[in-house]
């Protein structure tokens, strides 16, 4: 049966480095991102002004936060379900 990409799906020896490989850059993507959403909980705008406008860009720097870390929680399910899926290919090549 052909997937998406029109070929023979890889053989489960192929799809355990493809798996560690796509884990090793959500890892990363999640740090660099994680990263971003600490340096954005880190601004202070009051230390330059106090005005209307502060409390815009406030405001939009915490719906910045909350999309960030809703991104977080989407890259921490696929990597759980990367992580299944190398167990399991770890299981079928014990057995």
């Amino acid at each position: 049966m052909d997937d998406f990409y029109g070929i023979l799906p890889p053989s489960q020896t192929d799809q355990l480095p493809a798996l560690r490989a796509q884990r090793r850059d959500l890892l990363g993507l999640t740090a660099d991102i994680r990263t971003a959403k600490s340096q954005l909980n880190a601004l202070d705008p009051s230390q330059f002004w106090s005005s209307s406008a502060q409390r815009a860009y406030r405001g939009r720097v915490d719906e910045i936060v909350h999309d960030l870390q809703g991104v977080l929680d989407y890259l921490n399910d696929a990597q759980d379900q990367i992580w299944r899926s190398i167990r399991q290919l770890l299981a079928a090549d014990e057995q």
